[in-house]
């Protein structure tokens, strides 16, 4: 195998195992927001406090190939329907220097979808698009991306 292959194969065997690392660190609050290997973080303003945000390994991503991310919206609320208006994921940081959280080393496609009306204690699926592009930087090896997910919400009566 040529030394480039070896490389993007290292490469790509290191971001899928930070990304699986990434979606296997549990809740600790039940919050809106989820920042990668920190775990769950405060909710920025216009979002709820009342949709948790989890998602699914994501394994085998490596430079040229996409995968699906799969978030769940769990609304926490045990009175009334959440409307979830808009979900966002922003790669906010890496573990290494010179591996920036920038479009040249990670894609995200995100959702765009309708708005979902999600029943009190119940859960809707919304589903995203991770790429790591040919541009990604060698000093992206052995970093892991750090994700954050929002999601701007609102109360609705129920019928």
């Amino acid at each position: 195998m040529p030394f480039a292959e070896q490389v993007w194969s290292r490469v790509g065997r290191i971001i899928v195992l930070a990304l699986l690392a990434l979606s296997l660190t549990g809740p600790a609050v039940v919050l809106g927001e989820r920042s990668g290997a920190a775990g769950w973080q405060l909710v920025p303003s216009g979002s709820s406090p009342r949709v948790r945000i989890t998602d699914n390994p994501v394994t085998g991503l490596y430079p040229g190939v996409s995968k699906e991310l799969i978030l769940t919206l769990h609304n926490t609320d045990p009175k009334h329907d959440i409307v979830v208006r808009h979900v966002r994921i922003r790669d906010i940081a890496t573990t290494k220097r010179g591996c920036a959280p920038t479009r040249r080393n990670l894609t995200i496609r995100q959702y765009k979808g309708a708005p979902l009306r999600i029943p009190p204690g119940r859960t809707r699926t919304v589903t995203a698009l991770l790429s790591m592009p040919n541009t990604v930087s060698d000093a992206c090896q052995r970093a892991t991306f750090k994700l954050r997910y929002t999601a701007r919400t609102r109360i609705e009566a129920n019928p």
